[in-house]
Protein backbone atom coordinates (compact mmCIF):
# COMPACT_ATOMS: atom_id res chain seq x y z
CA UNK A 1 0.00 0.00 0.00
CA UNK A 2 2.67 2.82 0.74
CA UNK A 3 3.88 2.12 -3.22
CA UNK A 4 0.50 3.05 -4.28
CA UNK A 5 0.46 6.20 -2.10
CA UNK A 6 4.04 6.85 -3.01
CA UNK A 7 3.21 6.64 -7.13
CA UNK A 8 -0.02 8.37 -6.53
CA UNK A 9 2.02 11.61 -4.68
CA UNK A 10 4.32 11.58 -6.97
CA UNK A 11 1.76 11.30 -9.93
CA UNK A 12 -0.52 14.06 -8.40
CA UNK A 13 2.25 16.58 -7.74
CA UNK A 14 4.06 16.19 -11.63
CA UNK A 15 1.25 16.70 -12.83
CA UNK A 16 -0.05 19.93 -11.32
CA UNK A 17 3.70 21.18 -12.60
CA UNK A 18 3.86 20.16 -15.41
CA UNK A 19 0.52 21.51 -16.52
CA UNK A 20 1.11 24.47 -15.18
CA UNK A 21 4.41 24.71 -16.70
CA UNK A 22 2.45 23.64 -20.46
CA UNK A 23 0.03 26.08 -19.33
CA UNK A 24 1.38 29.15 -18.30
CA UNK A 25 5.18 28.64 -20.67
CA UNK A 26 4.52 26.32 -23.66
CA UNK A 27 0.61 27.90 -24.39
CA UNK A 28 1.99 31.71 -23.84
CA UNK A 29 3.80 31.56 -27.15
CA UNK A 30 1.24 29.94 -29.22
CA UNK A 31 -1.31 31.69 -29.63
CA UNK A 32 -1.64 32.53 -33.28
CA UNK A 33 -2.66 30.22 -35.98
CA UNK A 34 0.81 30.16 -37.31
CA UNK A 35 2.92 28.70 -34.83
CA UNK A 36 -0.30 26.84 -33.43
CA UNK A 37 -0.18 25.16 -36.96
CA UNK A 38 3.63 23.94 -36.46
CA UNK A 39 2.59 22.27 -33.26
CA UNK A 40 3.19 18.13 -33.71
CA UNK A 41 0.51 17.14 -31.96
CA UNK A 42 -2.02 19.40 -34.10
CA UNK A 43 -0.44 18.63 -36.89
CA UNK A 44 -1.59 15.04 -35.68
CA UNK A 45 -4.85 15.79 -34.91
CA UNK A 46 -5.48 18.11 -38.63
CA UNK A 47 -4.35 15.29 -40.42
CA UNK A 48 -5.16 12.10 -38.77
CA UNK A 49 -8.81 13.18 -38.19
CA UNK A 50 -9.44 15.53 -41.26
CA UNK A 51 -10.29 18.34 -38.45
CA UNK A 52 -10.93 21.70 -39.76
CA UNK A 53 -8.89 24.37 -37.43
CA UNK A 54 -11.70 26.91 -38.45
CA UNK A 55 -14.08 25.31 -36.15
CA UNK A 56 -11.79 24.40 -33.11
CA UNK A 57 -11.06 27.02 -30.44
CA UNK A 58 -7.23 26.97 -30.32
CA UNK A 59 -7.15 28.16 -26.64
CA UNK A 60 -8.96 25.12 -25.72
CA UNK A 61 -7.33 22.71 -27.89
CA UNK A 62 -4.02 23.50 -26.72
CA UNK A 63 -5.38 23.28 -22.79
CA UNK A 64 -6.65 19.97 -24.11
CA UNK A 65 -3.42 18.81 -25.43
CA UNK A 66 -1.74 20.46 -22.62
CA UNK A 67 -3.19 17.99 -19.95
CA UNK A 68 -3.02 15.43 -22.12
CA UNK A 69 0.59 15.73 -22.65
CA UNK A 70 1.00 16.76 -18.33
CA UNK A 71 -0.78 13.25 -17.68
CA UNK A 72 1.81 11.07 -19.76
CA UNK A 73 4.98 12.91 -19.00
CA UNK A 74 3.76 12.52 -15.11
CA UNK A 75 2.30 8.85 -15.37
CA UNK A 76 5.53 7.83 -17.07
CA UNK A 77 8.04 9.55 -14.26
CA UNK A 78 5.81 8.60 -11.43
CA UNK A 79 5.96 5.19 -12.94
CA UNK A 80 9.37 5.35 -12.97
CA UNK A 81 10.46 6.74 -10.15
CA UNK A 82 9.09 3.51 -8.21
CA UNK A 83 11.25 1.18 -10.83
CA UNK A 84 14.56 -0.59 -10.12
CA UNK A 85 16.99 -1.20 -12.83
CA UNK A 86 17.97 1.00 -16.10
CA UNK A 87 17.04 -0.99 -18.14
CA UNK A 88 13.45 -1.78 -16.29
CA UNK A 89 12.96 2.07 -16.47
CA UNK A 90 14.10 2.57 -20.23
CA UNK A 91 11.61 -0.08 -21.73
CA UNK A 92 8.80 1.01 -19.05
CA UNK A 93 9.04 4.73 -20.49
CA UNK A 94 9.21 3.97 -23.79
CA UNK A 95 6.41 1.34 -23.42
CA UNK A 96 4.21 3.89 -21.51
CA UNK A 97 4.93 6.89 -23.33
CA UNK A 98 3.82 5.08 -26.69
CA UNK A 99 1.13 3.30 -25.51
CA UNK A 100 -0.24 6.62 -23.90
CA UNK A 101 0.18 9.07 -27.02
CA UNK A 102 -0.88 6.76 -29.17
CA UNK A 103 -4.25 6.22 -26.81
CA UNK A 104 -5.05 9.27 -25.62
CA UNK A 105 -4.33 11.16 -28.87
CA UNK A 106 -6.79 8.92 -30.91
CA UNK A 107 -9.58 9.89 -27.95
CA UNK A 108 -8.73 13.33 -28.12
CA UNK A 109 -9.36 13.25 -32.22
CA UNK A 110 -12.00 11.02 -31.86
CA UNK A 111 -13.55 13.86 -29.35
CA UNK A 112 -12.53 16.91 -31.64
CA UNK A 113 -14.02 15.36 -34.68
CA UNK A 114 -17.06 14.30 -32.83
CA UNK A 115 -17.65 17.99 -31.48
CA UNK A 116 -16.24 19.83 -34.92
CA UNK A 117 -19.05 17.78 -36.80
CA UNK A 118 -21.89 19.28 -34.15
CA UNK A 119 -20.84 22.49 -35.20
Amino acid sequence: MDALVRFSLHFIVMFVVFNLVYLLIVNKRKKDYSKLKKNDPVKIFIARYNLDMRKTDYSKLLKIVGVVNSFIISFTAALILNVNGFMYKLLITFATVFVFMYALYDLLGKYLKKREDKK
